[in-house]
């Protein structure tokens, strides 16, 4: 059996323009004041997960948007910036849990799932995937673990499955891979790994797939797409835009060491299809 992956989308996004891109040098008072005054609305974006072929068995790479984010009680009253910020695409047919049974796959048949982060459209649908092994960086857990924080930055607890209860990624013996210095195997033969990539939040981590064909990048939020890594530009929600940077110039030197196809979350599925090879530019 060879390593495949397959993407599955979990709904679109409409968000300000400064929510998705900010320089990386303005302050962060000055980039919350900037979401929270935008009155434009950038084209919808794909909210994707990774579903990968593996001999191990299934591995799902984040969760994606729960068909809930449209409910009026799933975000707090008490806190209406992510209404006054975000518009959503998704019906129940988009669901996660939903889209993996069309394929004959239960979450009890998963090998894992790895969450590259918390916001609620890489966790929201984790409800849907009770009695799946779910995988996630401790930092990342920590940050947010902390409910009224938490719910501020769009990782509100409540989401979550009840009694939500995750592994933490165990970091690998070997070496690393090109800048990324600390490897966390999830499969034993280390076709898939994950690799630390903070600056989006605390703790982001993003799946490398050695496959026959090529290797593959998923990127999970440290870069919205392959323009932005690029580009080397911030989204405008990260409160520390300079290590978002450092992490994208880590991805574009992977890429000039080795051949890889870069996948974001909420970028053209094209690039898988057509195996795009991301060659960097030096700014």
């Amino acid at each position: 059996m060879s390593i495949s992956i397959r993407i599955i989308e979990t709904g679109k996004i409409q968000c300000r323009p400064s929510m998705l891109q900010q320089p990386a040098d303005r302050p962060i008072w000055l980039r919350q004041l900037r979401v929270l005054s935008d009155r434009s609305w950038a084209e919808p974006i794909p909210v994707q997960v990774f579903l990968i072929s593996h001999p191990e068995g299934n591995i799902l790479f984040d969760t994606g948007l729960s068909p809930h984010t449209k409910d009026k009680d799933y975000f707090p009253s008490w806190m209406p910036t992510f209404r006054l910020t975000s518009r959503f695409e998704i019906d129940e047919s988009q669901g996660i849990g939903v889209q993996l049974r069309e394929k004959g796959i239960e979450p009890k048949d998963l090998k894992a799932v790895i969450v590259s982060h918390l916001h609620y459209d890489h966790s929201g649908g984790l409800p849907d995937l009770i009695g799946a092994p779910t995988f996630l960086l401790e930092g990342d857990y920590k940050a947010f673990k902390e409910p009224l924080h938490a719910t501020f930055e769009g990782a509100s607890p409540h989401q979550w499955p009840k009694n939500f209860d995750p592994s933490f990624l165990k970091a690998g013996a070997g070496a690393g891979i090109g800048p990324f210095e600390q490897i966390y195997p999830i499969t034993a033969d280390g076709k898939v790994v994950a690799v630390q990539t903070p600056g989006h939040v605390p703790g982001h981590c993003s799946l490398i797939v050695f496959a026959e064909d090529t290797t593959y990048f998923l990127t999970g939020d440290a870069t919205y797409s392959q323009e932005y890594l690029d580009r080397e530009l911030t989204d405008g929600v990260t409160e520390t835009p300079m290590q978002a940077v450092d992490t994208v110039r880590k991805i574009k030197q992977l890429a000039r060491q080795m051949p890889i196809v870069v996948l974001p979350a909420h970028d053209k599925d094209r690039r898988l299809q057509e195996r795009i090879i991301y060659n960097p530019t030096t700014l």
